[in-house]
């Protein structure tokens, strides 16, 4: 193995935090960068999509994933310099659906956007330690955003 092999780090997948409603969400090119999320939240997060870019710096969009519902749409660009060092949200039941995402917040380098969503539920919070970021998402999605789960790429 070359020595940029070795030093070429991979995402890592984790989670998902949720519910089993909704289809399954995914990206099918690897990301390296987080460049834009959307978040469509009232209650709960109805919606999210996202843009990222790819180890050769191709930009690519994904979702929106989940419902057109929800009275406010948010849009948060990352500047070159800015990268997600966290996130935050609870998982909460809405209406008839069980499990859904209750909001979510994103924490950078540089500010802390959020929450969107102000549903009620059990919390929960992913810290990237070293340097590490959060690059992309994967998850399940229906009328709403029903689980999330992300993508870290190690420093």
């Amino acid at each position: 193995m070359s020595t940029a092999a070795h030093h070429k780090s991979s995402v890592v997948k984790l989670g998902t935090w949720g519910g089993h409603g909704g289809s399954a969400q995914d990206i099918t090119v690897a990301p390296q960068r987080l460049e834009s999320i959307t978040f469509r939240h009232g209650m709960v997060v109805d919606s999210v999509a996202f843009s990222y870019r790819d180890k050769d710096k191709q930009l690519h969009a994904a979702g929106p994933w989940g419902g057109t519902g929800g009275l406010h749409e948010d849009m948060i660009t990352l500047d070159a310099s800015e990268y997600v060092t966290e996130v935050a949200g609870a998982v909460g039941p809405f209406g008839d659906v069980p499990h859904v995402i209750a909001w979510l917040k994103i924490v950078t380098n540089r500010a802390t956007y959020g929450p969107f969503g102000h549903g009620e539920g059990t919390p929960f919070n992913i810290p990237v330690l070293n340097n590490g970021s959060i690059v992309g998402m994967f998850g399940r999605a229906g009328g709403y955003l029903d689980a999330v789960g992300f993508y870290i790429l190690p420093f």
